[in-house]
């Protein structure tokens, strides 16, 4: 049988559902990778040191051909999918595709019978994004934990028999690659994570994110790392970009808007305090429990509110006025939420988040024998 791990997403995807694979190849599965530009293959060689030996054959998508004359006439609105049904060919050679992303559905009717579809979600926040009627498209759907199982199932977008509940992949990987990083400033003081949304709707960017770096500037308590989404700025003038980069302080305020580091958890691992508004970023930060502080730049009525439910974590500032003083009281307040930090962790990742990938990979290798089975007996 053999399998691909499809990245036609953003790079940081790969994070999320490549160790799955690697596991997969250790079982003694064949295993191929596909992915949308060299960017990605970074983030894949990342993963192959994690796992020595695993090796699997790359393809880089999108290069020449249908797929490249689709993209450069501009004819689809979303750029994935030229790159998708330009590469059917090659997509339709395989019995099952592992994605991260919900467009590749978009082929779904594009490709054979016996070609299962599988769905392994790259987050695990509480926004209502989540709930997606394409995924009522996939063959099978791994899950990180219990609250999410359970909106799905809710929304009818998953069905018994056809999901499983691992935990969360990238936090299972970190680990791994964690165990030589340097501390993110070197002078002692705590450092806050600024993560700003990338939907300007939603993101307390546009209303609070200068202010917020001028007030770090001007005082010597803290270090700020500046760690937008990456898709924040993707869209952004090289410009604008230069713009918000120059406002970094050698030793105190670092300004990330398009490394690597915005996805390997160096800022959500190595930050004592997070100061963000709706990113599921909250959820890898706290796999270590942490002063949360939470930006309501849009005067939301958040309380009892599912899709912010992260927001009783930690304090909620509507005022930027009273962002100082929160920052100074969290490590006090800390332990009035330690509690609910680990509870609603466990209920969007799982218990424990050692072994997920491996648990993503028996779940797919169960399903597949088990859909062989039915098919050889024909039910």
């Amino acid at each position: 049988m053999r399998t691909l791990f499809l990245f036609i997403g953003e790079p940081h995807q790969i994070f999320h559902a490549l160790p799955i694979a690697a596991e997969m190849a250790m079982a003694g599965e064949e295993i191929e990778v596909a992915v949308a530009s060299g960017d990605h293959l970074r983030m894949v060689e990342q993963v192959a040191l994690a796992y020595p030996g695993f090796a699997p054959r790359i393809t880089l998508l999108g290069q020449r051909g249908l797929a490249r004359w689709l993209r450069d006439w501009g004819l689809f609105r979303n750029p994935r999918l030229p790159m998708l049904f330009g590469a059917l060919p090659f997509l339709r050679q395989f019995d099952a595709i592992v994605v991260p992303e919900r467009t590749t559905t978009a082929i779904r009717h594009f490709l054979p019978r016996k070609t299962r579809l599988i769905f392994t979600p790259h987050g695990a926040g509480d926004r209502a994004i989540m709930l997606d009627p394409r995924d009522r498209h996939f063959d099978y759907v791994l899950v990180a934990g219990e609250k999410s199982e359970q909106r799905l199932l809710d929304a009818g977008t998953i069905r018994p028999g056809r999901y499983a509940v691992n935990g969360y992949v990238k936090l299972d990987l970190m680990p791994r690659l964690q165990a030589t990083r340097e501390p993110l400033f070197a002078n002692g003081r705590p450092t806050v994570l600024y993560a700003p949304h990338f939907k300007r709707d939603l993101s307390s960017w546009d209303r609070f994110g200068r202010d917020i770096i001028n007030w770090f500037a001007g005082q010597d308590r803290y270090n700020l790392v500046v760690a937008p989404h990456v898709r924040l700025f993707a869209e952004a003038s090289d410009a604008e970009r230069t713009a918000v980069a120059e406002l970094a302080v050698t030793g105190k305020i670092s300004i990330d808007l398009a490394s690597d580091r915005l996805f390997d958890m160096s800022y959500t691992s190595g930050a004592d305090i997070y100061l963000g508004d709706v990113s599921s970023q909250v959820y890898e930060f706290l796999a270590t429990p942490r002063p949360c502080l939470f930006l309501n730049a849009h005067g939301v009525d958040w309380r009892g509110d599912p899709d912010y439910l992260f927001w009783t974590l930690g304090d909620v500032v509507n005022d930027l006025a009273d962002l100082p003083g929160a920052l100074d009281q969290a490590p006090a307040r800390h332990p009035l939420y330690a509690a609910a930090q680990g509870e609603r962790l466990a209920e969007s990742i799982g218990g424990n988040p050692a072994g997920a990938a491996r648990r993503g990979a028996e779940a797919i290798l169960r399903f597949l024998a088990m859909d062989a089975r039915q098919d050889k007996s024909g039910g």
